[in-house]
């Protein structure tokens, strides 16, 4: 129990340091002071006393813009970098160009020529949910020396927290598919089998249809949606090209375009070489406001090979796309044909840092869907086509429920 003087006291010290933190510790950052935390002063302690008092009757709830100077302090850095202790930006980069150049809206960056990590607390964007994720380093390299070498993340990074409530009455319900078309054969020898993509499209999609969709082995996006109208899939579809033969499409009925790209992720072994591999991703905005992160992958092979740009350092190559790209407030979904079963180095890496969803059965299980909001959502095999032949891999749906 707290005595009444001291309330008073603490009420006092609140007043005069809430006019103080904001505006001048904030400032204190723009010219340039590294910002690491220090001990808090006497006036902060009871600051921060005030304010655990409260928190008694607000369970949980973290407010980040309550006090200016909590975005400079060390967990808002060691939540991309785990450097409480370090200063020295390592590899990082300030200039543009470099795999680890500091991205729009961090407000810890890189001072090159100093070689420290230096605080803006106004480069933060007002809306945290709508800043970048963001990509941390441990200071080892995945891959060193060659085109693929990536940054490892800590060991315990991951991005298995839900920007959503998932326990609201309300939800946003978003259906996917991924599907390689084993093109060469069931296209180019087989001529389509009789639409036989296009069908099981169609006739999995459900009333409601689905909204996203990722293909692999993919050479002409444009056919394989004609077939699937043919066949009546409904709605008004957008696809996009990813290079590599691999296309997503989304329903432009139901979401408004926000961003997309693409990028080498990996590429074959030359045991069996095809060339590099990519992944292309879009963010998008539902008409309720919801935000999705769809990114969709073709991998390397052989089949769950390791070492060199086919291993983990693929997957470590994925989660940057991801974190250099999607935003704090998104759902992420990340799907396609890894070529890679779950046992390989690809895929447990992939499942220390998002949520494994669901698996096909083909080739050992090869196709997978990953998720930050993987609870309760609903997966399904719908086998490999709905004509006479049709492809060598399942097509999987799952149907997440966002909000």
């Amino acid at each position: 129990m707290v005595a009444a003087s001291t309330l008073v006291r603490l009420a006092v010290v609140v007043a005069s340091a809430a006019t103080m933190s904001a505006s001048d510790v904030a400032g204190a950052c723009r010219m340039g002071d590294r910002c690491m935390s220090g001990q808090p002063s006497s006036q902060e302690h009871l600051l921060l006393q005030a304010r655990s008092n409260r928190s008694s009757v607000e369970v949980h709830r973290h407010d980040h813009a309550a006090l200016s100077s909590d975005r400079c302090q060390s967990q808002s850095v060691s939540r991309r970098r785990r450097y409480e202790e370090m200063t020295s930006c390592r590899r990082r980069h300030s200039s543009a160009g470099q795999e680890d150049t500091d991205g729009q809206g961090e407000i810890w960056t890189c001072d090159e020529h100093a070689n420290v990590m230096t605080c803006d607390a106004s480069r933060a964007p007002a809306d945290e949910s709508n800043a970048v994720v963001g990509f941390p380093s441990s200071g080892g390299m995945q891959a060193s020396g060659l085109w693929c070498a990536v940054s490892q993340p800590p060991d315990d990074w991951n991005l298995k927290y839900c920007p959503f409530n998932l326990f609201a009455s309300a939800k946003t319900r978003v259906k996917v598919l991924t599907y390689n078309l084993f093109w060469w054969n069931l296209f180019d020898q087989k001529k389509g089998s009789g639409r036989s993509a296009g069908k099981l499209i169609a006739r999995t999609a459900g009333s409601e249809g689905y909204d996203l969709m990722g293909f692999q082995e993919c050479d002409d996006r444009a056919r394989v949606l004609a077939d699937a109208k043919a066949e009546g899939l409904q709605g008004d579809w957008e696809a996009l090209d990813g290079g590599h033969a691999i296309a997503l499409m989304y329903r432009k009925d139901r979401f408004t375009y926000l961003a997309s790209g693409r990028e080498d992720v990996g590429e074959d072994s030359y045991k069996q070489y095809y060339g590099k591999r990519g992944a292309q991703w879009v963010r998008l905005q539902q008409t309720d406001g919801t935000k999705v992160f769809f990114i969709n992958h073709h991998g390397p092979l052989p089949v769950s090979e390791d070492g060199g740009c086919t291993g983990s350092a693929t997957a470590h190559n994925i989660m940057r796309v991801i974190a250099q790209n999607a935003h704090k407030g998104d759902g992420i979904i990340l799907m396609g044909d890894f070529n890679a079963q779950g046992s390989s180095s690809r895929i447990q890496e992939l499942n220390k840092r998002l949520d494994h969803v669901y698996s096909g059965t083909s080739m050992g299980g090869v196709d997978h869907i990953y998720s930050n909001c993987g609870e309760g959502a609903e997966g399904r095999n719908l086998g490999k086509g709905a004509g006479q032949d049709g492809s060598d891999h399942d097509a999987l749906s799952v149907t997440f429920h966002f909000r």
